[in-house]
């Protein structure tokens, strides 16, 4: 018996690194695996499992969003097995600042609850959250990794139809993402500096946004690396209008908290490393593309580390603090989603997934 308390208490220091899950999906059978995949946040009657059109037989996983999706959706514990642990839980995030076009919508502040005008939401007057079209799924807590630990991310998705959705308006639409679950906020000194921008902060609700986001703004695909309430475009489809210098800080980051700076350029330290090329993408819009991640997260001396390749070919590597604060006696997960998310449009489109592979590394 004595022999059994050390065993006992490496585990416990081992803790979930050892215990998350490897994840090797292709979709193989025309169902939902819900040991895997958590569907509280996507309306099931807009999954299906089609073959692929190579002639294997093979099936790929469907998501589609259209007019008929609207406002976010609350998560409960029903989506894991009656035998695992309650999962993780999140009220979600305000989509933020746009790259590419001027924000999406006139913002109005009524006592002390933030409004959106969107042309495309039937909502009248509404609130930000109802603007929005949320059709994710979310690995569950067996799988869900830890923060700081080292793991590689594999998606082989395509979307669909081939025009990409709206590319005339500001349109935000979050493809994939990567939460830091639970977390805290980072004290942010341009924010506390300002008496009058501190007062506003201390009005709204703070909220994590990803740490990591697979995004089309504006129609252009492009990905976002966040450290603290500074979100910063580290790669894109659109390279050329970027200056992106090796071995330095991303040249655009916006405020994500509080919403009065949204739209304003934030300082960040994160630094970007890449060879040959800037890290530019292609954008899988009516094409099959294989993005891969190998993420650690981390703030303080240590710091974070985001790796990206497209289709093979190394894009970005992204060093420094990366993401939010540690929750005491609460180790943060990896929170992995993808899907749609975006602002509210009357399109009916798709992402095809072919393969999603998550890894400790």
């Amino acid at each position: 018996m004595r022999a059994l308390f050390p065993l006992l208490s490496l585990l416990f220091l081992i803790g979930s690194a050892a215990l998350a899950k490897d994840l090797h999906e292709e979709f193989a059978e025309d169902r939902l695996d819900k040991a895997r995949w958590c569907s509280c946040q996507l309306n099931e009657q807009l999954l299906d499992f089609p073959r692929k059109d190579d002639q294997s037989g093979d099936h790929l996983a469907r998501i589609t969003v259209d007019r008929t999706v609207l406002g976010k959706k609350a998560c409960d514990t029903s989506c894991a097995a009656p035998e695992l642990e309650p999962m993780l839980l999140s009220e979600g995030d305000r989509l933020g600042p746009s790259f590419i076009i001027e924000a999406p919508a006139a913002m109005m502040v009524e006592g002390g609850v933030v409004k959106m005008k969107n042309p495309y939401c039937p909502v009248e007057d509404p609130k930000d959250e109802e603007c929005i079209q949320r059709q994710e799924l979310r690995v569950t807590k067996p799988y869900q990794q830890p923060f700081r630990q080292a793991v590689e991310y594999t998606i082989r998705f395509r979307m669909m139809p081939e025009t990409g959705g709206n590319k005339r308006d500001p349109i935000r639409w979050v493809t994939a993402q990567w939460k830091q679950e639970p977390a805290k906020q980072v004290f942010n000194s341009d924010i506390h500096k300002d008496e009058s921008l501190k007062a506003v902060a201390a009005g709204e609700k703070w909220q994590a946004s990803p740490f990591l986001a697979q995004r089309f703004d504006g129609g252009v695909f492009h990905l976002t690396v966040q450290a603290g309430d500074c979100r910063c475009i580290v790669a894109s489809a659109d390279g050329k209008k970027y200056d992106w210098k090796n071995e330095e800080a991303p040249p655009d980051c916006r405020f994500t908290f509080p919403l009065s700076l949204e739209d304003r350029e934030c300082k960040s330290s994160l630094i970007l490393e890449f060879t040959g090329e800037k890290p530019r993408l292609e954008s899988p819009t009516g094409f099959w593309t294989e993005m891969k991640y190998r993420i650690k997260g981390g703030q303080g001396s240590q710091g974070g580390r985001i790796e990206v390749w497209q289709d093979g070919k190394p894009i970005v590597k992204v060093t420094g603090p990366i993401g939010y604060g540690d929750v005491t006696d609460d180790p943060p997960q990896q929170k992995f989603k993808f899907g749609h998310y975006r602002d509210v449009m009357n399109t009916t489109d798709m992402i095809d997934i072919d393969r999603v592979d998550v890894v400790a590394k």
